[in-house]
């Protein structure tokens, strides 16, 4: 990992001190130098949130402000990334370009990122997952996002295709649903879309990859790549609702990257280019 000064921050949910700790210790093991932002472990009057909205906000801004500081970092999702977008300072953001790790619930700010034209982002594995001792799979991919390394993928697929040195776009199926006919939802043309859930029963899953499809974002894609789906009913259910919904699209669709919910977690960043080809 290259030298990064990180600032981690808490968009979404709220997340133990313990929990903090341990990702803090891996980074800073790794060579980063870590600063907690204030409000990551307390709670709001929405138990689910880390704190207001405007103190969650707060802590993005204090960060990007801060010259030091040289990249973002979620501790976890969860949920309420979506309520603070209209906070977020995006003119800075804009200005310093700065990477910003997370996935899940990060998809709101990610998919923001990319429609406000800072394609720093990187879908990647939060506190949790990095205090586990991540395995060399999650490590290599993880410094191969923070370099934009291009990426070549051999995966299955439901439609065959290839797809050619392609930016991607990855984000959690029911946040990006969520983002739809908002200012904040990204154009997709010729974006490699990577998508993962987690407990969600099928018919919610293929409900929502219909409400994205009429919301036209496979229209120009350059193809779409299933993660992992976590704790989302039978897997035969799963690849039933998955290999229908490549029945309806025009684009190449492959699936089993390692990303998502469990490890190991293959990570990757708007700054890459990915190619796929079918196994």
């Amino acid at each position: 990992m290259k030298k990064l000064n990180i600032a981690l921050v808490a968009p979404s949910g709220w997340c133990s001190k313990d929990t903090v700790l341990k990702g803090k210790t891996y980074l800073e093991k790794r060579g980063a130098q870590v600063r907690v932002m204030p409000h990551i472990s307390t709670r709001n009057s929405l138990a689910h949130l880390s704190a207001s909205d405007e103190l969650r906000a707060a802590d993005i801004n204090a960060a990007l402000a801060d010259e030091k500081i040289n990249m973002l970092w979620a501790v976890r999702g969860g949920c309420g990334a979506l309520r603070i977008l209209d906070r977020i300072d995006w003119e800075l953001f804009r200005k310093r370009q700065l990477p910003f790790a997370g996935f899940s619930d990060i998809t709101a700010i990610h998919y923001a990122m990319a429609k406000k034209g800072i394609n720093s982002f990187i879908a990647a594995p939060m506190m949790k997952f990095l205090g586990e001792a991540p395995d060399a799979l999650t490590e290599k991919s993880l410094d191969d996002a923070l370099k934009n390394e291009p990426l070549e993928l051999e995966l299955e697929a439901f439609r065959a295709g290839t797809v050619i040195k392609a930016a991607p776009l990855a984000g959690n199926i029911t946040v990006a649903c969520a983002l739809c006919g908002t200012e904040y939802f990204p154009d997709t043309k010729d974006r490699l879309l990577i998508l993962e859930e987690v407990g969600e029963a099928p018919y919610r899953i293929e409900r929502s990859l219909t409400q994205l499809r009429l919301a036209g974002a496979f229209e120009k894609c350059a193809g779409v790549v299933f993660g992992s789906f976590t704790s989302c009913g039978e897997k035969a259910e799963q690849e039933a609702v998955l290999r229908d919904f490549a029945g309806s699209v025009q684009c190449p669709v492959f699936h089993g990257l390692p990303h998502g919910h469990e490890m190991p977690f293959v990570s990757v960043s708007g700054g890459q280019r990915i190619s796929v080809r079918s196994i």
